[in-house]
């Protein structure tokens, strides 16, 4: 009998911090130390970006002349879950235009969710991306053009697909009017 209390501590310790890192790594609102935090208070306006940072010096990351938009979770996140679906719709829409290149990497199945093959693992340039703008390993984390970023959701306490769609119009808008700029 005392092997099996000392089993059932030990199993429950494990998903205690099991739980502790789950809750750890994976971020519903946008709270990074690299870039001013941001008031979320209001809806966000077409033309407005109220929640990404913004590295100002950064040229925009091109692959065949596009903006490369990029977004990095996981199966197991409530948050990504919940932003994937808005996220995809609008992403997809600027892909069959050719306007932008675009990423979804699920780091725990090594998988682009934007291609029907099953990569089987992250480019290690890929990764180099996520770890330069999010040091801390957080998810989701959205990185636009190398030059917009946020780690988690926006308007998730809100509730507000809405606003985040608005919000990532804006930015590969944004992003895109540079890129044709350095072009020409």
């Amino acid at each position: 009998m005392r092997n099996f209390s000392r089993t059932s501590s030990n199993f429950f310790t494990a998903v205690f911090l099991f739980s502790l890192i789950f809750l750890a790594s994976c971020s519903s609102s946008s709270n990074n130390d690299n870039g001013p935090q941001v008031d979320v208070g209001v809806t966000v306006q077409p033309g407005e970006v109220k929640t990404f940072s913004v590295r100002s010096d950064a040229d925009v990351c091109v692959e065949d002349g596009k903006p490369v938009i990029r977004l990095f979770s996981t199966t197991w996140c409530p948050h990504c879950q919940w932003v994937k679906s808005r996220f995809t719709k609008v992403v997809q829409e600027y892909v069959r235009a050719d306007k932008i290149v675009a990423y979804h990497w699920v780091l725990d199945s090594n998988d682009d969710d934007f291609t029907s093959v099953v990569e089987g693992s992250v480019p290690e340039s890929e990764l180099a991306v996520y770890k330069d703008f999010n040091p801390q390993g957080s998810i989701p984390t959205f990185v636009m053009g190398c030059k917009y970023y946020r780690v988690g959701n926006g308007y998730e306490a809100q509730n507000d697909l809405g606003a985040e769609e608005t919000e990532f119009r804006t930015v590969i808008e944004k992003l895109i009017e540079e890129a044709g700029s350095v072009e020409e």
